[in-house]
């Protein structure tokens, strides 16, 4: 058996390293204080309440509405004191005599303005409410009926269940037959008699 030179280096080097190896020395896990741990955190919490507005832009529309309410609120009572319209059961104005010209354009155009306002306002107050719109709308007649004026126009409850008729506030019983009018849009392609 031939040795090479590379076997014979390689002999006493794994003698070396066999005699020489020693255990590693001990590491401690164990500290003399105990572990320090610093942990900061920050925690926003925030409470909206229910009647806080969450779109901006409806309530820029809502109170754009409300002041437009207020401009024409003037001749919104003198159309009712001259007995032209009158509040219907779902809180809304509705024409029950159109005048002549252009008096009778401007009724029109001043009740579809109001009816509109009164539409999206209580859309609106339905929602942030969460009921349904037809809730709002019979709050809101049982509230305009409770402050009309003595002689002006509400439709009230009828003697069957659903139906409503006409009398003035403050009357007893001077009801009145309904006038055939769609209250959004103000229009009565009928006149009715003033009774």
């Amino acid at each position: 058996m031939s040795w090479s030179l590379d076997r014979l280096l390689l002999l006493p080097a794994c003698v070396l390293v066999s005699t020489g190896c020693k255990t590693l020395p001990e590491v401690p896990i164990t500290t003399p204080k105990p572990l320090e741990v610093n942990l900061n955190m920050r925690l926003d919490i925030y409470q909206y309440r229910g009647d806080e507005p969450r779109d901006k832009e409806a309530t820029k529309n809502a109170s754009e509405a409300t002041q437009r309410m207020r401009n024409r609120m003037q001749e919104i009572q003198t159309l009712k004191n001259n007995q032209l319209v009158g509040e219907d059961h779902r809180g809304m104005l509705l024409i029950r005599e159109v005048p002549e010209g252009a008096w009778g354009d401007q009724v029109k155009k001043a009740v579809a303005a109001e009816n509109a306002d009164r539409t999206l306002l209580m859309r609106q107050k339905a929602k942030e409410s969460n009921r349904a719109l037809h809730e709002v709308e019979a709050e809101q007649w049982r509230l305009r009926t409770q402050q009309a004026n003595t002689g002006e126009w509400i439709e009230v409850p009828g003697s069957s269940p659903g139906s409503f008729q006409w009398k003035r506030a403050g009357a007893a019983d001077a009801s009145a037959p309904s006038p055939s009018t769609t209250p959004a849009t103000g229009t009565n392609p009928q006149p009715q008699p003033k009774p």
